[in-house]
């Protein structure tokens, strides 16, 4: 069985992404890249090198449905006749995808106004929801996979483990036999994944507590017996155990942080991403500001340190636990 090789789209604003080509039966790519020219030339230049064209790929296998990651799936299957196999929840994703993003899209937009994003600002995101249509695209699920079912790829048996919390269907692919595993952006060796906010499936469009689960199922994988994690971005990943404790600690800083702004009377999630990083990047990067300061809000709510109210008009408004306290008393 050879070593798993790496293949570099450029993406966007975040540098390049990693597929990861298995040379076995069936030929296998982890992951796709995005749906434009340039990651599609990049795929075939690089395929070149190993003596190889789109078209010999016979199997396509997703971690999660987020474009980077997914953008191609369509169109290497249109050229190749390539299988598609994802966990159920990113074959839903895949199936009505445009809907999907429209959808969340909204929600978005609704969740930055209910957290102090003045309307200017949440009018200037328009372009980071743009650049999610453009550069995806639907495509439809030939191996429908649940949490523990297996598949041969490259000559490797891999397993599904459902591991959402940076997106709604982050799935790992386990090879239990080596220990490698093939992890997307579940775990990232030089950055830190964050969470998305988008609404459950439930009733009613809850938001999820994304951080909160995020945070759950890393440590699920800090359990695992691992050899080597293959990540949709950045290097490979030797120690997991270390780095997932690393990221504990970040967080478990930036919580302190977080709840230190609150007590100083910062109010709104928008309030607190303008001093954890600065005006600039809480009114350029807002979506994922936001994503990141609400996500260590839901952790002081559940904890009990920090309280949220709603008023008449929707708006969400934090406070310490002990001055909602007083306040009631008073």
């Amino acid at each position: 069985m050879s070593e798993p090789t790496r293949i570099a789209l450029p993406v966007p604003y975040l540098g390049f992404v990693n597929l990861w080509l298995l040379q076995g039966e069936p030929l296998a790519l982890v992951d796709t890249g995005p749906c434009n020219d340039e990651a599609l030339t990049a795929l075939e230049e690089q395929l070149g090198t190993l003596g190889l064209t789109v078209e010999d790929i016979e199997l396509v296998v997703i971690t999660h449905h987020h474009l980077d990651h997914s953008g191609l799936a369509a169109t290497i299957k249109e050229r190749s006749g390539a299988s598609i196999a994802a966990h159920r929840g990113t074959a839903r994703w895949g199936a009505d995808y445009h809907v999907r993003v429209a959808h969340e899209h909204a929600f978005t937009l609704a969740v930055m106004a209910e957290h102090g994003v003045p309307e200017r600002v949440i009018e200037a995101s328009e372009p980071f929801f743009a650049h999610i249509v453009r550069e995806s695209r639907p495509f439809e699920t030939d191996v429908v996979l649940a949490d523990g079912d297996t598949i041969r790829a490259g000559g490797r048996t891999l397993r599904a483990v459902f591991r959402p919390g940076h997106s709604t269907t982050d799935t790992l692919f386990v090879d239990d036999d080596s220990g490698d595993a093939f992890v997307g952006d579940h775990l990232l060796a030089t950055i830190t994944s964050g969470a998305e906010l988008m609404p459950t499936e439930l009733p009613g469009n809850e938001r999820r507590r994304a951080l909160l689960e995020y945070l759950g199922n890393l440590r699920k994988t800090e359990a695992m017996q691992l050899r080597t994690c293959y990540p949709g971005h950045g290097p490979t990943i030797d120690d997991h155990r270390k780095l997932i404790q690393e990221r504990m600690a970040f967080h478990a800083h930036r919580l302190e942080l977080i709840a230190g702004h609150v007590r100083a009377g910062c109010s709104t999630a928008f309030e607190v991403a303008r001093l954890l990083w600065s005006d600039e990047v809480a009114e350029t990067q807002t979506v994922l500001a936001i994503w990141e300061v609400l996500g260590h809000l839901d952790i002081l709510v559940n904890r009990g340190t920090v309280r949220e109210d709603v008023d008449d008009r929707g708006r969400h408004r934090f406070r310490p636990k002990e001055a909602a306290i007083a306040s009631a008393q008073s």
